[in-house]
């Protein structure tokens, strides 16, 4: 794994932690005791953050290779393609936001990368909790649609805003950061 990967995934592992933290907090505050914390679900968190987050990166990475936010400008003054500060396809800096670019990986990662990690997480989660097959199918069966629903009233606005306004590099984190909300959510979801 490269630094960028590795930071990534330390930065998202840490961040997910302390969701699974807040989680287990608010249901203590809820239940007016510190009993019946659950440390299992934050280590099933950890152990899925570190799973999911090195292909998530090489996912956008792709993306952001095939379908560059930003373009030359076709003044050829503007830039000269041996400065060494000339636009990178991967990190997305420099020249004009390509609203066609940004708008094919928004859609990509909305119809392929949202539903494949709705169901990543519901069946690694399972597996890390060591339910059943059954119990994991019957899972993925009432929990996939309601979750991804869920997911797509937060996501494709920081999906936009990542696209759009952060450069790569940074992508990654603030993710991580919107992910902080998601897994408080996604562990009081969890945690029955």
């Amino acid at each position: 794994m490269d630094a960028k990967v590795t930071a990534a995934t330390v930065q998202a592992t840490v961040l997910n932690a302390l969701s699974g933290v807040f989680a287990q907090g608010i249901l203590a505050y809820r239940r007016g005791t510190m009993e019946g914390i659950d440390l299992s679900s934050i280590l099933r968190f950890i152990v899925y953050t570190m799973l999911t987050t090195p292909p998530n990166y090489r996912w956008q990475e792709f993306l952001e290779r095939m379908f560059p936010t930003t373009t030359e400008p076709k003044d050829k003054s503007f830039k000269d393609k041996s400065d060494k500060s000339s636009l990178s396809a991967v990190t997305g800096t420099g020249g004009k936001l390509n609203m066609a670019n940004t708008a094919a990986k928004f859609i990509l990662d909305q119809a392929l990368g949202a539903p494949i990690n709705t169901l990543l997480f519901i069946c690694l989660m399972g597996q890390l909790s060591s339910q059943s097959y059954n119990h994991i199918v019957s899972s993925v069966t009432s929990d996939f649609w309601p979750m991804l629903f869920a997911g797509y009233r937060v996501w494709p606005i920081v999906c936009l805003l990542n696209l759009v306004v952060v450069p790569f590099d940074y992508r990654q984190l603030v993710g991580s950061v919107a992910g902080l909300g998601w897994g408080v959510f996604l562990s009081l979801n969890q945690i029955k």
